[in-house]
């Protein structure tokens, strides 16, 4: 079984992935004194080795959650590619954790941080770190949500008929 993790938070003091550190000291430049950084301050080719971890959801409103951008080994290890999905059609936030640190997310204008695992072959347990930065197009409301999963596992752990 999966272990349970609390609530996203606006505290990265479990997070040890180098990757999430990089991405997160890219957007904090990116703010440039602004509280957060505008979707258009975001260049990808500034970040290319980041790329294939990435996410960029749009939070509309009424409140919902939409996948714009899935990367590449988002895609691989999730064994699906939810790009243009909406997050309550998706059965891994049948919790809502998702759905409540993407809210957050967009109410307190912080980065948010969390873990999740989930079950593998066998008794092993897949896990991520996760980090969810808020972006706004207009320069007011966080309508974008630049995401990133660092998996904890080799993708030759993840079972080949079955998808998270």
């Amino acid at each position: 079984m999966a272990e349970t993790f609390p609530d996203f938070a606006p505290t990265d003091r479990m997070i040890t992935s180098d990757r999430i550190r990089r991405l997160v000291a890219y957007w904090q430049a990116k703010c440039d004194g602004r509280p957060i950084p505008l979707r258009a301050d975001i260049d990808p080719s500034e970040i290319r080795d980041l790329l294939p971890n990435l996410l960029l959801a749009e939070i509309e409103e009424p409140f919902r959650v939409r996948y714009r951008l899935v990367g590449t080994r988002v895609v691989e290890f999730n064994r699906i590619d939810f790009t243009g999905t909406y997050l309550d059609d998706n059965r891994w936030d049948a919790a809502s954790r998702y759905s409540r640190a993407y809210r957050a997310v967009a109410e307190t204008r912080l980065p948010h941080y969390g873990l999740d695992a989930w079950p593998l072959a066998g008794a092993m347990n897949g896990r991520s770190e996760i980090v969810m930065l808020p972006l706004s197009t207009d320069g007011v409301r966080v309508d974008r949500c630049l995401a990133m999963e660092d998996f904890l596992f080799s993708a030759h752990d993840l079972p080949r008929d079955k998808a998270r």
